[in-house]
């Protein structure tokens, strides 16, 4: 999910020049209806207690519901996590220092210092004069650019400064308030926290005039978006035929070929699909969940319109101020506690028992909380990956997971470093790479050639579990927003060389006549608002390319039950994509979360794949509401169906009457044939019966929150169109073109 902090205060470069202010209209509610045949049955009641068996032993044990359970974590290195790290009566005052990463100063720069006081108010007084002079809209951008390349000029100098400074103009400015102007810079801009990031990107950017990196950070990171976004470059042929070596196009033997790679059998592979568990140890029962800073449900949260003092001790809030108090299972507001990851657990062993044992597991990212930045640490990272990873071990039996890195899966939050970058900073992320490594070879998911490729490419790797099929894990942070580090040179596409992996290992899958699958955790299209323009529109030429060997992609991140399609495109850039259904190449499934935050259901996927092609022939969508926790007393959570895709979507007879229909499958009456896969042109098609049946866009809409009474309704044409766009749209510029605003129900509208 997206990171609160954004690039808030690169030495507040932006903060004054402009502020933008959406306006949210009143949210629609409505108590949504469930059309399908099977759909609202209870598959799996989670016990009532805490499954303790599961763990070594507890830190902690509540006698009921009046705290969560702390399970002793054991770490794969030895020993076990302490349980200060995660007692929410302890939360953390800062990070550790010692995480903050500098850059090295430029020798030439530092010796024009002089006297370091002369040279911070010096500082300080050229970037307030930016700021505090009349802004208009025609000087904004303008602005911005400038405050950049003077914050640069300071982190090639005396880079220990720019954290203080940052600091200090974030106090200056007010640039946030929470839960204090003085704290909440604090906790926000020092080196352990951002601030060591952030001075690492104004050094090793390019910050020439005309780079786009410039408008690029104004336009999308910078607070008050004063830039327009730069208009991306078109991929030259020459560039598309050395970046595929040749072979721009797929071989005619290989579109030819039989998609069938996998071994004969009778039944479906049954794969599970997670995504954004977001493990909250620190969740405390009884305290705020309405807060209106921070993170709810926290030993520090608050809500101001009853509750006036920032400053108090941790867990000390009367009841009488508590507007909310958190359940024990958890809340809409909130990140899952203890309590509800069992359950969820739990869940995915109750659907084994009932319906067989998983085949396959991936998980799209997100094991760490959205926690505040100065509570992130490199231990809590290691905490919930361990945690986690070792409960899905438990629950899949023998089947492989395949895990992708999310953007919460790092100290700090939603970072990751190019291997290019000077002095050893590539390395500062490494430690990830390595505990990853060490768990997907210690789960049985991978062996030590598997590792080897965790700690390569940051991350991301390839593992085949079964015959003919390839499934490769990226990390999908070198083409998310919120990386800091994505945006040092946007006039490449390709900056970490993750991209160029991905390419070599589809090559070598289409040469061993392998299917593949991609995980990743952010979604590369959608509304746009997510992904970085260049990356992602190589990324929608290399699927392009391999058509015809990818058989799916999956990405999480937005919490929401999505989906997103690819077509063919007329030049190198994605907004040629044609986007006619007799054009849909590939399409990319948006895991819905486990997580509730914010305003969504709890929620489980379990596709039925065809084991020789490896192309999804249905799912089934499993949930549970959070509205019931609060009268859950004698048993646990109640998982629920809350659909299954081909029963809900494959009826095409409205767009077959009005002659809109062009998939390339013949329809049997109207309806999907049972024998053909879930693939891109059924997808696609069904966005042109969407046209025709706006009512399956309002159902569609429901289930992205998965029947959540906090989402917002989708009734009005301006939004059924806006949401057909999203799902034609595979790539950040082709999502950013559509019509604005109706992208998540999780806020109002």
């Amino acid at each position: 999910m997206v990171h609160a902090a954004t690039f808030r205060a690169s030495v507040l470069l932006a903060v004054c020049a402009c502020t933008s202010v959406m306006a949210a209209s009143s949210s629609s509610s409505s108590t949504p209806l469930i059309s399908t045949k099977t759909a609202g049955t209870d598959v799996y009641t989670a016990p009532s207690a805490f499954p303790t068996s599961e763990f070594p032993s507890m830190d902690f044990m509540p006698k009921s519901q009046e705290a969560e359970p702390r399970p002793v974590i054991t770490r794969i290195e030895g020993g076990h996590f302490d349980d200060s790290l995660v007692n929410p009566t302890q939360l953390p005052e800062s990070n550790a220092k010692s995480e903050g990463v500098l850059p090295k100063p430029s020798p030439s720069a530092a010796a024009k210092v002089g006297n370091k006081n002369k040279f911070r108010k010096m500082a300080i007084a050229q970037i307030s004069e930016l700021f505090d002079t009349n802004n208009t809209a025609k000087t904004t951008c303008d602005k911005c650019r400038k405050a950049l390349q003077a914050a640069q000029k300071v982190a090639w100098a005396a880079p220990s400064m720019v954290p203080e400074l940052m600091i200090e103009m974030c106090k200056k400015y007010n640039y946030t308030t929470t839960p204090t102007a003085a704290q909440g810079c604090e906790d926000m801009l020092s080196r352990g926290s951002l601030g060591g990031v952030y001075t690492q990107a104004l050094s090793y950017a390019n910050f020439s005039d005309g780079s786009p990196s410039l408008d690029y950070l104004c336009a999308t990171y910078i607070s008050g978006k004063s830039c327009d976004v730069p208009k991306m470059e078109v991929l030259s042929k020459d560039f598309l035929s050395s970046w595929f070596k040749g072979k721009p196009t797929a071989p005619e033997e290989v579109k030819k070929r039989s998609k069938k790679t996998g071994k004969k059998q009778d039944k479906p592979l049954r794969t599970l699909h997670v995504s954004d568990f977001h493990v909250d140890p620190r969740y405390m029962v009884g305290a705020e969940a309405k807060c209106t800073s921070g993170q709810c449900c926290r030993a520090n949260s608050f809500n101001s319109t009853i509750w006036k003092k920032t400053d108090f001790k941790q867990g000390s809030l009367p009841k009488e101020n508590i507007s909310q108090p958190a359940n024990y299972w958890g809340e809409f507001t909130c990140d899952p506690p203890w309590s509800l990851i069992a359950s969820g657990m739990q869940g995915i062993s109750g659907l084994v028992k009932k319906d067989g044992p998983l085949d396959l597991g991936i998980f799209t990212g997100d094991l760490t909380t959205h926690d505040e930045d100065n509570h992130i640490s490199v231990d809590l990272v290691k905490y919930a990956e361990q945690s986690l990873y070792d409960m899905f071990h438990r629950h899949m039996g023998n089947a492989t997971m395949v895990v992708a890195l999310g953007n919460h899966d790092s100290s700090p939050a939603d970072f990751a470093a190019p291997s290019n970058l000077p002095d050893g900073r590539a390395d500062q992320f490494s430690w990830n790479y390595e505990n990853v490594a060490s768990l997907v070879k210690s789960e049985g998911w991978g062996n030590n050639s598997v590792a080897k490729k965790i700690r390569s490419h940051y991350g991301g790797y390839s593992v085949s579990p079964r015959h003919g099929l390839r499934i490769i894990a990226l990390n999908s942070d070198f083409w998310y927003k919120g990386n800091t580090f994505s945006y040092l040179n946007l006039n490449k596409p390709d900056p970490s060389g993750m991209l160029r992996w991905f390419t070599d290992e589809l090559q070598e899958a289409e040469n061993s006549n392998e299917r593949a699958w991609v995980v990743a955790h952010v979604p590369t299209g959608w509304d746009g608002g997510n992904s970085l323009d260049a990356p992602t529109n190589l990324f929608y030429h290399i699927v392009s390319r391999y058509t015809h060997t990818i058989a799916q992609i999956f990405f999480g991140h937005t919490h929401e039950d999505q989906f997103h399609l690819f077509y063919e495109m007329s030049n190198g850039n994605a907004t040629s994509a044609s986007r006619k259904t007799e054009d849909a190449t590939a399409h990319a499934f948006l895991g819905p979360s486990l997580t509730p935050l914010s305003k969504v259901q709890p929620s489980l996927r379990i596709y039925d794949v065809d084991p020789e092609t490896y192309e999804v022939m249905d799912y089934s969508q499993y949930f549970t509401p959070i509205s019931e926790f609060k009268n859950l007393k004698e048993a646990g959570p109640v998982w629920h169906l809350l659909y299954k895709a081909r029963e809900t979507y494959s009826n095409f007879t409205a767009s077959q009457k009005a002659g809109t229909y062009a998939a390339p499958v013949k329809l049997n009456n109207g309806v999907w044939p049972k024998s053909a896969s879930l693939n891109a042109s059924f997808w696609a098609a069904l966005t042109d019966e969407m046209e025709q049946r706006p009512e399956l866009v309002e159902l569609h809409q429901i289930y992205q929150g998965r029947n959540s009474p906090k989402s917002w309704a989708c009734t009005t044409d301006d939004c059924h169109k806006a949401k057909v766009c999203y799902m034609r749209s595979g790539s950040s510029s082709l999502g950013r073109a559509c019509p604005k605003g109706y992208g998540s129900v999780q806020g109002s509208h």
